[in-house]
């Protein structure tokens, strides 16, 4: 087997469901595959595709999420269907679904992470580090993607972890997981992969802290509110520090303008999800109270994508397949720059599938702004 057939990548841009799949089905096609995963946009008609999909991939591990633009190998498209299969000769999955994350307790993300194990280990197969990573796939307007990584700790002391929140195209009314054969709203999904191909769990951001800073004076941390930044209304206190007013506050703005706070030396995005007419806004992340947060400061953001993959390969080797989630303020802000094409030819180039998230998950962590991703070299053994 050449080793461009272990991973197959493919999309459609076709807006007729029916026609979406079979086009993909036919990008991805191979003998024996271990495992699908595909993005698809909220656009398509979910009654439809859904069992277009269990119709063109019976018996096949599929997973798969909604977005908020996906990455094909032509770079970013909205609109699609975008995925890839893994040959059986070089990948063993198992998945776990989680439904009612509203309800979501502790001891529901440590049973998924003993299914998880269990369901592996009917499989003749173990988690080790050296060759099984996990993948977290969540509904974006859940809410709950710390609680749910605090729960599945035991999983990443098993196999790194990342993943990224399934969006609906900044509707901001839900977003679905497909696995088992449906697509699941209010839900996330567990996957081990084990495979036979040198990976390496990466993240890249474009971001640092700069020395203007602002308290969270008031906020409901369950809810993802701040109803205050030093001591004054979140965003009449936001809009000031830039020197705008309220009314210009846009998901342009926030993508442009994010807060960062410092956790362990390093400094991470938390980025701003909607401004209301309560003058509160609503984070893609927790914020508690007291906590300090600084106005970030943007480096050049293709120079950054361009040293990120140089990095990859020089680990790695090219890769054969990049798995990236991608926050959807970075398309934003690529969308106000003009530059977005040029961010397309480096995805491409790269052998990027993936799509624009309403946040990242990597190890631990739940994170806005960044691009993490799954990087696979060349497989073993594949003659």
């Amino acid at each position: 087997m050449a080793a461009r057939c272990v991973i197959k990548r493919g999309f459609s841009t076709a807006p007729d469901p029916l026609t979406a799949v079979r086009e993909f089905s036919e990008a991805i096609a191979q003998p024996d595959i271990g495992l699908i995963v595909f993005f698809c946009s909220i656009s398509f008609d979910l009654a439809i595709l859904e069992p277009e999909l269990r119709r063109a991939f019976e018996g096949i591990h599929v997973i798969g999420c909604t977005t908020s633009g996906e990455i094909a190998p032509i770079g970013y498209v909205d609109g699609s269907i975008t995925g890839f299969s893994i040959a059986a000769s070089h990948c063993r999955a198992a998945s776990v679904g989680i439904e009612n994350l509203s309800q979501f307790q502790m001891s529901d993300g440590h049973a998924a992470t003993q299914q998880l194990v269990a369901a592996m280990n009917e499989k003749g197969l173990t988690l080790d580090p050296k060759d099984t990573f996990a993948m977290l796939l969540i509904d974006g307007m859940s809410g709950n993607e710390e609680v749910v990584l605090a729960s599945i700790h035991l999983l990443m002391e098993m196999a790194p972890l990342l993943g990224g929140s399934a969006g609906d195209n900044l509707r901001l009314t839900g977003a679905f997981i497909y696995f088992d054969g449906a697509f699941h709203r209010d839900a996330a999904l567990l996957t081990a992969i084990k495979i036979n191909a040198p990976f390496r769990i990466v993240k890249c951001q474009h971001f640092i802290g700069s020395d203007m800073r602002m308290v969270v004076t008031r906020a409901d941390p369950l809810k993802r509110k701040v109803f205050e930044l030093n001591g004054e209304p979140a965003a009449r206190e936001y809009a000031r520090i830039l020197g705008l007013s309220e009314l210009t506050l846009t998901p342009a703005i926030f993508s442009e303008f994010p807060l960062m706070v410092k956790v362990g030396g390093d400094f991470h995005v938390r980025s701003i999800q909607a401004a209301h007419f309560d003058e509160s806004l609503t984070f893609f992340c927790a914020i508690d109270e007291g906590v300090v947060l600084r106005l970030a400061q943007s480096e050049a953001v293709l120079q950054n994508l361009e040293a990120f993959f140089q990095s990859v390969k020089e680990t790695l080797g090219p890769p054969e397949l990049i798995i990236g989630f991608d926050c959807i303020h970075r398309s934003l802000a690529l969308e106000k720059t003009q530059t977005k094409h040029l961010a397309s030819e480096l995805l491409a180039a790269n052998n990027v599938i993936g799509f624009s998230t309403y946040g990242e998950q990597f190890s631990g962590m739940h994170l806005n702004q960044t691009f993490t991703a799954i990087a696979i070299g060349t497989p073993y053994d594949a003659d």
